[in-house]
């Protein structure tokens, strides 16, 4: 592993209880988070030495990272249904 691989995993392992960081990411490594999670995940399908506990808090939160966030559908819900 190298050492921006890493210091990428120490961010993560760090981060990872308080949501990952992002604000972080751009001035500690120079991309954006997207790019940050991207690079992660791959990191840790490449590098079988990386616990698998950690593997598996860290692979979640890269995917809930990089999936897209969903139209608020509370609006939906909140409709009183009429009463006939």
């Amino acid at each position: 592993m190298t050492k921006d691989e890493l210091a990428m995993l120490d961010f993560a392992v760090k981060w990872a209880p308080f949501g990952g960081g992002d604000e972080h990411i751009l001035p500690e490594f120079g991309v954006f988070p997207a790019v940050f999670y991207r690079r992660l995940q791959r990191l840790l399908t490449r590098h079988p030495s990386v616990n698998d506990s950690v593997r598996r808090r860290l692979d979640e939160l890269c995917t809930v990272k990089l999936t897209p966030a969903r139209p608020d559908r509370r609006r939906s819900h909140s409709r009183v249904p009429t009463m006939h």
